[in-house]
């Protein structure tokens, strides 16, 4: 796998991780990384005869807090969920808002896992030594009021839904689809794949040629996700009948 400058500056915090795991004989939790960073931190943990394991706080999560084990031990865990509320009578707060206003504070990405925005709320899951920080510092978002509170339980989520498009694609190559889903041209997509942005099932994916299945999940780090629900048939120009849910401008 080749290793940008930001891999290896994180390969060498799991590694650190896992060796302390191992010198210490104990379960050490870390900080939060991405789904796609997951191959590495297992990788890691091997090399240096621990496990790896990975929690986010709900099902569908894309950032996760890791946790290097050695054998025999249970891992550990410690990151806390958030809730921040504003007044919806009177103001609308948008993902890229709530996101752009924590990291304008200087938060450190890996100390956040998923920032969640649902109908009448928003949720972030984060490690304690930031969460007992956050409802003093944090405290409006996109010019909107906001109020940060430690929730006591597990919050109920509802899985964030996409937008359903309908597209044709010459084939099912991930250069292909993804700019079909991403509205981008195949040119630039094939770059954003070369360059390591782009994730299939949350598994960097450096090739643009490579064919997918319903089901598959793309992803371009910064700019959205979309998935591939759905393939049909050909049309009368030999093209491809594809449903896609899209996500635009996510960043968890």
């Amino acid at each position: 796998m080749r290793l940008t400058e930001e891999t290896e500056r994180l390969r060498l915090t799991l590694r650190q991780g896992a060796e302390n795991a191992a010198k210490r004989q104990r379960a050490c939790p870390g900080r939060f990384i991405s789904a796609a960073d997951k191959p590495l931190a297992v990788h890691e943990a091997r090399d240096c005869g621990v496990e790896a394991f990975m929690e986010g706080g709900w099902p569908g999560a894309e950032r996760m807090q890791v946790c290097f084990v050695p054998e025999g031990e249970e891992p550990l865990f410690t990151a806390v969920w958030l809730r921040i509320d504003w007044d919806r009578r009177f103001d609308q707060v948008s993902h890229r808002d709530l996101l752009g206003s924590l990291l304008g504070l200087g938060i450190d990405r890996s100390y956040t896992g998923d920032l969640i925005l649902q109908v009448k709320n928003a949720w972030l899951f984060a490690l304690p030594e930031l969460a007992r920080r956050l409802p003093e510092e944090w405290l409006e978002a996109g010019r909107v009021p906001i109020r940060v509170s430690l929730c006591e339980e597990k919050p109920e989520i509802t899985p964030p839904r996409g937008s359903l498009c309908r597209e044709t694609v010459a084939s099912l190559r991930l250069d292909a689809v993804l700019a079909a889903g991403m509205r981008l041209s195949r040119a630039r997509t094939a770059e954003l794949i070369r360059a390591g942005r782009v994730s299939v099932n949350h598994q960097m994916e450096e090739r643009p040629d490579v064919l997918l299945n319903a089901g598959d999940l793309l992803s371009i780090r910064g700019a959205g996700r979309v998935r591939l629900t759905e393939i049909g048939g050909r049309t009368r120009k030999d093209r491809v009948s594809i449903e896609m849910e899209r996500f635009l401008h996510k960043d968890n």
